[in-house]
């Protein structure tokens, strides 16, 4: 059976990575754009998932570079094949690259389409499994908004002529339907039947599926500007008649407007901070841009100081109500960035147990779960999830402090943490602690082991894995100076040492935060 060739794209450029994606008519040339990546280590990743039969990838990269990349998939992938972008001065690695099984290159000062598509077909000609042969449908809609969407123009004469037979009427809207998991009508249906299913529940309104990134599909509406006002009533009743409270499922509604061109703009600047406001709305079955509540701004700072003197002196209670009198204003500030918000929320679960072992409070159990509490803060879709979250772990803190679940540490153990929670930068190694504080190498291996749930070593990876996750949400630095700012000299180490303890690659991690 003939199919489309599939590619994928691993350059650290974005503009390089969308010029290749939407200068050509690629699926009327036979072949199809599956993904991108940013650098060697997100193309492996892409690798695995998408199956392409072609990678195109630069020299130059940050993380991983091209040169690694490409001996890392060709042993791994033989049946892939590569062709490298690199400029004059990267000559070297391109040969590196053509001895490791790269198929061809392109120099990027002479990069332009025509060859790009030459390069790609004598490339596609090498993959005997592949029955290549050009397809000859055209763009197809969703092409055209992902390149709408990525901020190009489209051409008058052809793309904008099948945009106006798509959509012919002069009024646009934007909605967002994410149904609860229980919900079948609208569950689990691809995009095919989902819009078909909202041409039945909405007769005379167009509709096409966006191909915005996000978990939820995003639908385009066009109808006649007469008809606006009772598409949106429609879509209302929809809402409430499938209101299932915190759980039900989420829509989201843009303000209308006139031209498919915008379609770009409302997206990026409207609709997707109109999705961030359901952290703070989860109840209500609907939001609609331009009808939110009044909004009222936190009148206060919460007080961190006041909230861990609580905590210092075993008033857990306390310090809970003040959180969720805090939750009460965070809620009426619902344009409070959620990512600052779940920051705070953890850096507050973090300087609890500081202030727990400055209190020669110790409890395995929590130390343990801290780590899951973080996690749950990060992964909570709404502010009452993510307080319900902090309140579980103040619950905890009130039974290690005031029951037998807390027990105090010697002060030398404190010490010796104090030590290592001042110089985990460093290189530190149980031999230049041992030295320091007089002992034994092998007598402070087993003390430590008798006071801490975990060894020596893994307890310092902790130390340094906690202050690397707060350093990434910053995005301020690169991930190859953050592996030395704690502590680790070689970068490949740390990546290994990261993704152990949290279940992602510190490039991972990032991009879970600033999606």
């Amino acid at each position: 059976m003939n199919r489309l060739c599939k590619v994928l794209i691993v350059d650290d450029e974005f503009l390089v990575r969308q010029g290749i994606k939407h200068h050509m008519n690629w699926e009327a040339e036979g072949f199809q754009i599956v993904g991108e990546a940013s650098n060697g280590e997100e193309g492996l990743e892409q690798v695995q998932s998408l199956q392409p039969d072609i990678v195109i990838t630069d020299i130059v990269m940050p993380v991983m570079d091209g040169e690694t990349f490409v001996r890392t998939l060709k042993a791994s992938h033989p049946q892939i094949e590569v062709i490298v972008l690199s400029s004059f001065s990267e000559f070297e690695y391109v040969r590196s690259t053509l001895q490791n099984g790269a198929a061809d290159y392109i120099l990027k000062p002479k990069l332009d389409t025509n060859e790009l598509l030459q390069v790609l077909q004598r490339t596609a000609g090498k993959i005997p499994e592949l029955q290549f042969e050009p397809s000859h449908d055209g763009w197809r809609l969703g092409q055209l908004m992902e390149k709408m969407l990525s901020g190009f123009t489209l051409d008058e004469e052809n793309e904008m002529h099948m945009i106006r037979e798509t959509f012919p009427h002069q009024c646009f809207r934007l909605l967002v339907y994410k149904p609860q998991d229980t919900q079948v009508h609208l569950h689990k249906l691809d995009n095919e039947q989902l819009e078909s299913r909202l041409r039945d529940l909405l007769p005379d309104v167009e509709c096409a599926i966006v191909p915005a990134e996000g978990t939820s599909p995003v639908v385009l509406l066009n109808v006649e500007p007469s008809k606006d006002e009772w598409m949106v009533q429609r879509i209302k009743e929809l809402a409430s008649e499938n209101k299932g409270g915190q759980d039900g499922p989420c829509w989201v509604l843009s303000d209308s407007f006139s031209s498919f061109e915008e379609m770009g703009d409302v997206y990026r600047t409207r609709l997707i901070k109109l999705m961030e406001y359901r952290f703070y709305y989860e109840d209500r079955s609907i939001l609609v841009y331009g009808e939110l509540p009044p909004f009222h701004p936190a009148g206060y700072q919460f007080n961190v100081n006041m909230f861990l003197q609580h905590v210092k002196r075993n008033r857990t209670e306390a310090a809970r109500e003040y959180l969720q009198e805090h939750a009460l204003t965070l809620g009426r500030d619902y344009i409070a960035d959620v990512f600052e918000i779940k920051s705070f929320l953890g850096n507050l679960i973090f300087n609890v147990t500081i202030t727990l072992a400055d209190m020669d409070v110790q409890s395995a159990a929590l130390e343990e779960s801290k780590y899951a509490y973080f996690k749950h803060v990060d992964g909570a879709s709404s502010l009452t999830e993510a307080m319900n979250v902090l309140d579980q772990f103040m619950v905890e803190v009130q039974e290690c402090t005031t029951g037998e679940a807390g027990r105090r540490s010697d002060p030398n153990m404190k010490m010796l943490l104090e030590y290592m929670h001042e110089h985990f930068d460093q290189p530190l190694g149980l031999a230049e602690v041992a030295k320091h504080f007089h002992f034994n190498p092998s007598y402070l291996s087993s003390y430590f082991s008798s006071h801490k749930k975990e060894g020596f070593n893994e307890y310092l990876n902790k130390i340094r894995i906690e202050k690397a996750e707060e350093l990434l949400r910053s995005d301020d630095v690169t991930i190859s100076e953050i592996s030395s700012m704690v502590g680790y000299s070689d970068h490949s180490y740390f990546c290994k040492v990261f993704k152990k303890f949290t279940g992602l690659s510190p490039s991972r991690y990032r991009r879970k935060f600033w999606a």
